[in-house]
């Protein structure tokens, strides 16, 4: 029985594919660089998520101490 081979790693670039073991040097080093700042981007938004739950939570925790010293 015959081994499938393998399918080559591609580029999908407005909708068209580009083979990167077919690229120039500086190609690949492009899409490397393309590849960590979307990395990059979605560490960060993931940071910023975070970031903008736990400000909400302590806004909250705020609010509810202040209601209940205005009550006391």
């Amino acid at each position: 029985m015959a081994k499938k081979e393998k399918e080559k790693p591609v580029l999908n670039l407005e909708g068209k594919e580009y083979v990167i073991e077919d690229m120039t040097d500086d190609e690949k080093l492009m899409v490397s660089h393309v590849n960590d700042l979307q990395n990059k981007q979605n560490t960060n938004q993931f940071m910023a998520d975070q970031l903008r739950v736990g400000k909400e939570a302590f806004i909250n925790m705020l609010k509810k101490s202040l209601n209940t010293e205005e009550e006391e």
